[in-house]
């Protein structure tokens, strides 16, 4: 999927990894105070903005019909990226539990006295 993204452009997945927020109205003080409307947008801040729905669109045309329901609703490509990692994945917790049981069945994998290597090898 990264390389899928990146092949659109390498900013493409900057906004996967970065999030999308809309351009903000500046005001005297420097602060940025509201959301900047569409037509206001410069022809910068409407690239920026296209790059995330490209990734966004790569990510909806990639997944099955169950993972995307649960990300229809995103509006970021970060956003639908997180959501398809956790499912996936699981949390911190589940993947160190995850990796917990791996190192516990790698470490107890042994081969018995009267098993022939092919034996051994079909009951992995």
């Amino acid at each position: 999927m990264r390389m899928y993204i990146k092949s659109i452009k390498e900013i493409a997945w900057q906004r996967v990894l970065d999030g999308r927020s809309p351009p903000r109205i500046v005001d005297a003080d420097g602060d940025s105070c509201r959301v900047k409307p569409e037509s206001a947008w410069s022809n910068n801040e409407v690239q920026t903005s296209n790059f995330n729905s490209k990734a966004l669109n790569a990510i909806f045309t990639s997944v099955d019909v169950n993972m995307f329901s649960l990300i229809k609703n995103c509006t970021s490509a970060k956003e639908a990226w997180e959501i398809i990692q956790k499912h996936c994945e699981g949390s911190e917790s589940v993947r160190r539990t995850k990796l917990r049981m791996l190192t516990s069945k790698f470490e107890s994998l042994r081969m018995e006295d009267n098993e022939t290597i092919i034996e051994y090898d079909r009951g992995l």
